[in-house]
């Protein structure tokens, strides 16, 4: 673990302290969490759940993973075979006072059919440091049509909802269409075709399209994206990842040319990289390298988006999909409009978005402003593990998808 001496606070130097005789020990995660769930019916809460969770994990070198609910002293001593006198009190914070519904701030809106407030405390100890890990409040929404999104909280004055299907919709033409993508639905290509590649698991065991690619141009745009925690106005964002590491930006492409991967501690050294996006989805599951807020940015950008140039706009997409050993992305599209001479001509009913990746990266034409922050693609699963996620990317304007 480096030595995060700016992130290091004392009762977690006591608590690093206390367990400095467990050599087998690589490290212990703690985390406390604290929810509300505000269910609503056309406007007015029907009900409220109040939950409080808390848990710890041990890593030992063994490659063992042990782990437990509550963080008492009894629970974690014997999860760590000391005597319940060897250990500090947990220097893990307490939630506080949980707000009410009028204090979230949101908007009136009849169409909200639930808000879940989230807060989450965490700290990680293992050679002989201890590091709190922080990351923000987030606000969980979904509507009674099926949008969904998660920001952070309080929510910033400009957010504005997900956006809604058109009321009349036709059907899509099926085959290969050149498509228009709003910066949330870019966010989610982007997501599927180079965020989740470029985890370093997934590099290392061969699942992923871009092994070995390390140094080539990947893209025929020239898009500079990067991996970055740091943005706290974006869900995916914290100070320190899971392992203690402090977190940092990361090109993953300069130019479209492939010059970086997402590690943890055991992948860094294989893929030449530093450390430091280890997430773990509970205290129950080990630390993984996970994508957390992409932000793409294309030198020479169009001043506008190039509807002209389109068939399709897709202006949001509910949920996208890689299979890497087959290379293909697939995105499950839920609003969109067919275009004539630049103009929206009618809503299409949702579809099916699918392409073989080296066909989609060879299919990015142009980018255009304005870009845009959300939360896109939101909750991220992989293998059933979920972390938040968001974006900030322009628009793209891409060829080799197909639509069913």
């Amino acid at each position: 673990m480096p030595d995060p001496s700016p992130h290091t606070h004392q009762p977690w130097q006591g608590l690093a302290a206390s367990l400095a005789s467990l050599s087998e020990l690589v490290d212990l995660f703690v985390e406390r969490r604290a929810e509300r769930l505000w269910r609503l019916d056309g406007g007015s809460v029907t009900a409220v759940e109040t939950s409080l969770s808390e848990g710890a994990a041990c890593r030992w070198r063994d490659g063992r993973l042990t782990s437990c609910d509550g963080l008492e002293r009894p629970h974690l001593a014997s999860l760590l075979g000391l005597a319940s006198r060897q250990l500090p009190s947990m220097p893990l914070p307490e939630p506080g006072g949980l707000p009410t519904f009028p204090e979230l701030g949101l908007p009136p809106d009849p169409g909200l059919a639930g808000v879940r407030w989230l807060w989450r405390s965490a700290g990680v100890v293992g050679g002989g440091v201890g590091v709190p890990i922080r990351r923000p409040i987030l606000l969980d929404l979904t509507w009674a049509d099926g949008r969904r999104t998660v920001r952070p909280w309080p929510l910033d004055p400009a957010w504005l909802p997900p956006a809604h299907a058109p009321t009349r919709l036709g059907p899509v033409a099926a085959g290969p269409v050149r498509a228009l993508l709003s910066p949330q639905a870019a966010a989610t290509l982007l997501h599927e075709l180079l965020g989740h590649p470029l985890e370093g698991d997934l590099l290392l065991a061969g699942a992923s399209p871009w092994r070995g690619r390390q140094g080539e141009r990947i893209l025929s745009l020239p898009l500079d994206l990067q991996d970055d925690p740091t943005r706290t106005d974006l869900p995916g964002a914290f100070e320190t990842d899971d392992e203690g590491h402090p977190a940092a930006a990361r090109y993953l492409l300069r130019e479209g040319v492939l010059t970086g991967a997402l590690a943890t501690g055991a992948f860094a050294a294989a893929l030449g990289v530093a450390p430091g996006n280890a997430r773990r989805a509970t205290p129950h599951t080990l630390p993984r390298p996970r994508v957390s807020n992409l932000v793409a940015r294309c030198p020479g950008a169009l001043v506008a988006p190039p509807r002209d140039d389109a068939e399709v706009e897709i202006e949001a997409i509910s949920s996208g999909t890689i299979e890497p050993r087959a290379g293909v992305v697939v995105l499950q599209v839920r609003v969109a409009h067919t275009l004539r001479h630049g103009r929206r001509v009618r809503g299409l009913a949702p579809f099916t978005l699918l392409g073989r990746l080296p066909a989609v990266a060879g299919g990015l034409l142009a980018a255009a402003a304005p870009g845009a922050v959300s939360a896109e693609p939101g909750w991220c699963g992989k293998e059933g593990e979920v972390v938040p996620t968001g974006s900030d990317t322009p628009w793209l304007l891409v060829e080799g998808l197909e639509a069913r």
